[in-house]
């Protein structure tokens, strides 16, 4: 009869719990062994065994992060209008995600490295997020929404975009959780990413589609 495990997969999620809170109120750098297990009320040796390491834990969050994005962009309902779903996937699945969880955000694309990313089911989680995306973008195309370009480029240039617009709407927010930036700019963090994400799609349309738009003038 083999060992009964010291430490099991509940106690496993309330460390991870543990170790977010502390990744959402002081960043990367508090999140610590010790730290973590005070937080829990148990022993670092709790935290190594299930863990590893520090690294370990933030390869968890960062697989937590992945995941949460990859259920916000897949479980949006679905259109007649392929090129309005596209944008959604990012107005309300990436944005959520960034704006609900800035902590895992920052993880998982401004702070990400090899290591992050180094666990095989942290990697898989990551390659979920994409494919999530990419479904969106596949559907887009075969309803003559997205020109014949790879799909990989279209969703490279659209996570580039949501990447861009969650630091800036990030960058708002007053202290601690952001620098205060451009908070004069009357629009909602919504409306910018709906005008920024529509014009890009609306940009990699194909040419007569582009061409049949509506002209306005002044």
């Amino acid at each position: 009869m083999g060992r009964p495990r010291a430490h099991d997969d509940a106690t496993a999620l309330a460390l991870l719990d543990a170790a977010e809170s502390l990744l959402a109120s002081g960043g990367p750098a508090a999140v610590t062994v010790r730290a973590v297990a005070d937080a829990h009320g148990t022993t670092t040796r709790a935290v190594y065994s299930l863990f590893g390491d520090k690294a370990g834990l933030l390869e968890q969050l960062a697989g937590r992060g992945y995941e949460l994005l990859t259920r916000l962009v897949s479980g949006l309902p679905e259109t007649d209008d392929a090129a309005a779903d596209l944008v959604a996937a990012g107005v309300h699945g990436f944005r959520r995600f960034a704006e609900d969880k800035p902590h895992l955000f920052r993880l998982t694309f401004e702070d990400v490295t090899a290591q992050t990313v180094s666990d095989p089911a942290v990697a898989a989680s990551a390659r979920e997020s994409y494919l999530a995306l990419a479904r969106w973008v596949t559907r887009a195309r075969e309803a003559g929404a997205i020109d014949s370009r790879a799909r990989v480029e279209v969703a490279f240039a659209f996570h580039s975009c949501c990447v861009g617009l969650a630091v800036t709407a990030l960058s708002r927010r007053t202290p601690p959780t952001g620098p205060g930036f451009w908070s004069t700019i009357e629009v909602t963090d919504q409306q910018l990413w709906e005008s920024t994400l529509t014009a890009l799609v609306a940009g990699m349309a194909p040419a007569v589609r582009r061409e049949q738009r509506p002209q306005h003038t002044r």
